[in-house]
């Protein structure tokens, strides 16, 4: 990495590399790439995508400048394919999947309880946890049936994190957000994908031109170091909340893959053991809308997955790009809230969940 043996990572800030070097000789990345532009490969990118692989269990990782930029590039990539989208999706996803129909390609999207069959040689993608919906898709039989469809199955892992799934004894690619749980701190945009061969990726980022850049690399990395400890965390704090919101008055429905009333709770437990994510959606009996403005401690904001608790109303926000029909067939619904919980002392977050909701 360098002559001076730092123990943290450098950023290498620079847009290209000598080479040849002084020696007449080329120089060439771990990946047997020339290093000469930082748009194709970066060292300080380059340790991120080593660590990241590290926790999927793959045997490399491609860094992106956002989570859709992971997405749009691994579409892209399978083109020839039929591409079978879980309609569950973050909306984004589903909205690119649609745009991409558009414009000729073979997608198709299904529910989660529509994956038992698979059509020969195509990507499915799906979630391990659904955004905002939570389902949880039974990922050992979806990947038994990609394998007996020579399809493969790449898993948008974000929610969960490695440290509830390591996708790579289940898919061919972890997708992930990086902007979420594996930075931790709302400052930084990121996505990745891992897998064991990347090599039509790699040559679609230097397409594309959608490396992450190095020093967004650097900060992501320092939330490695926390990731297990925070998600933990973020677990404990979400599944006391929840059982609390279970039993509030002025909510209808709680949403969340740790409890047992979760139509996946079996599922989720065979894949993630006991800890169930950081994120609960439910249904108020009241105006959602009313309900977020008198928030004092839980922020209204779309994303998740930081070290503030964050609430969204998804028709609104992340589901607004949809069309009518779909967001409906999804569940998304006007008193439906999606709650990102945070590190703080769950006793303060329900305590001004409580006045939010009777006030609402």
């Amino acid at each position: 990495m360098s002559i001076f043996h730092p123990i943290e990572v450098p950023i290498y800030m620079t847009a290209t590399f000598q080479n040849p070097l002084p020696s007449g000789e080329s120089s060439v990345s771990d990946r047997g790439k020339e290093l000469k532009y930082s748009r194709e490969e970066n060292p300080t990118v380059r340790e991120l995508e080593h660590e990241i692989a590290r926790l999927d269990g793959f045997k490399d990782c491609l860094a992106f400048n956002s989570g859709m930029a992971a997405i749009s590039t691994l579409l892209l990539a399978n083109r020839r394919r039929r591409i079978v989208v879980n309609i569950d999706s973050y909306s984004a996803t589903v909205s690119l999947a649609l745009s991409l129909r558009e414009l000729g390609f073979d997608v198709e999207l299904r529910g989660t309880d529509e994956l038992s069959s698979i059509p020969q040689g195509s990507l499915v993608l799906t979630e391990s946890i659904t955004n905002p919906m939570l389902r949880v898709p039974d990922l050992h039989a979806l990947s038994e049936i990609c394998r007996d469809s020579n399809s493969s199955l790449a898993v948008d892992n974000t929610l969960a994190t490695p440290v509830l799934l390591r996708p790579a004894h289940l898919s061919q690619y972890s997708v992930q957000s990086t902007t979420k749980y594996i930075s931790g701190t709302n400052d930084v945009f990121g996505g990745v994908i891992s897998g064991d061969d990347l090599s039509e990726l790699w040559e679609w980022r230097r397409r594309l031109g959608n490396i992450m850049d190095p020093l967004r690399a650097f900060m992501t990395s320092r939330g490695l170091i926390t990731l297990e400890l925070r998600v933990r965390r973020h677990s404990e704090n979400a599944i006391m909340i929840a059982r609390w919101l279970q039993d509030h008055e002025r909510v209808e429905e709680v949403i969340y893959p740790g409890l047992e009333s979760h139509r996946d709770h079996m599922i989720a437990r065979r894949l993630f053991g006991n800890l169930f994510g950081g994120v609960i959606s439910f249904r108020i009996r009241g105006d959602a809308r009313r309900f977020l403005i008198n928030l004092r401690r839980v922020r209204p904001a779309t994303s998740f997955g930081a070290y503030r608790s964050l609430a969204t109303i998804p028709r609104a926000s992340i589901a607004s790009n949809l069309p009518p029909d779909l967001v409906e067939r999804m569940g998304i619904d006007e008193k439906l809230v999606r709650l990102s919980v945070g590190l703080e002392d769950p006793e303060v977050l329900m305590e001004d969940l409580d006045a939010a909701l009777r006030s609402s």
